[in-house]
């Protein structure tokens, strides 16, 4: 049995986390499994979205305690464990198509900053969203933070950081930490949440989507390049002939994300 699975529906793959005798805590092998994984899915020109879940009713209870303290005295394995970590969030991040976390359970520690590495969350009435660190004498990353204080606000951020409390779904809903909650179904929710954007045409989501992760992250500048030139391959693409066509015809446009 895989600890992470991969499934194809049309044009949005679903990744789920599959150790649900752990609540789907990861360990050093599943953090890269999952990071390959997302890696594995950029070349993919028909790929739309992916939802990132997890099996067994919870999302992701963070890593896994006993396999970091396994490491934690040994300098260069917890430098290979950690950079295991590090570079399966930039994976997520990384992604070139809207990602959307469909949370059941427990979203914790670096559950939750998975979640956060998502561009929406979907979670259903058992959703719990925390990160511990403080209950564990550990630091919460910089960049984590951020993301954590630009969804979720800073107010309800130092509440999470400083008392390591988990909020429910429709607390989560409030503070927009959440883009949604539903009463179960919460994959099938996540599906219908991303249909309008499967319609509309990739070069331009691509671009929103590297221009609102620069926003989130304070660092437009450092994209604006990128953003521009993305622009212009639009301007190039048949897709925008595609648009301006079938807005002509009054009909739905059908983009190829050339």
């Amino acid at each position: 049995m895989s600890d992470i699975e991969l499934e194809r529906r049309g044009a949005v793959a679903i990744v789920a986390i599959n150790r649900p005798a752990k609540r789907n805590a990861l360990n050093g092998e599943a953090w890269r499994a999952l990071g390959a994984t997302f890696t594995g899915l950029q070349g993919d020109d028909a790929l739309r979205a992916i939802i990132l879940t997890g099996r067994g009713g919870a999302f992701c209870a963070g890593d896994e305690i006993g396999a970091f303290a396994a490491v934690r005295d040994d300098p260069q394995a917890r430098q290979v464990y950690w950079d295991g970590i590090m570079a399966c969030y930039a994976a997520v991040s990384a992604a070139r198509v809207p990602v959307i976390a469909a949370v059941s359970g427990p979203c914790v520690g670096g559950g939750c900053t998975l979640a956060l590495r998502a561009d929406f969350r979907i979670a259903d009435a058992t959703a719990r969203f925390g990160v511990p660190p403080a209950k564990l004498g550990l630091v919460y990353p910089a960049d984590s933070t951020q993301l954590l204080a630009a969804s979720a606000g800073l107010s309800m951020a130092r509440h999470m950081l400083y008392t390591g409390a988990l909020i429910g779904a429709e607390a989560a809903l409030s503070c927009g930490l959440v883009s949604e909650v539903v009463e179960d179904g919460v994959v099938e929710a996540a599906l219908r949440f991303a249909e309008p954007m499967l319609a509309n045409a990739p070069l331009s989501i691509r671009a929103a989507k590297l221009a609102c992760d620069a926003i989130q992250l304070g660092r437009l500048a450092e994209v604006a390049a990128d953003v521009a030139a993305l622009s212009d391959a639009a301007d190039r693409s048949e897709d925008y002939r595609e648009g301006t066509r079938a807005f002509a015809e009054k009909r739905k446009p059908v983009f190829t994300g050339r």
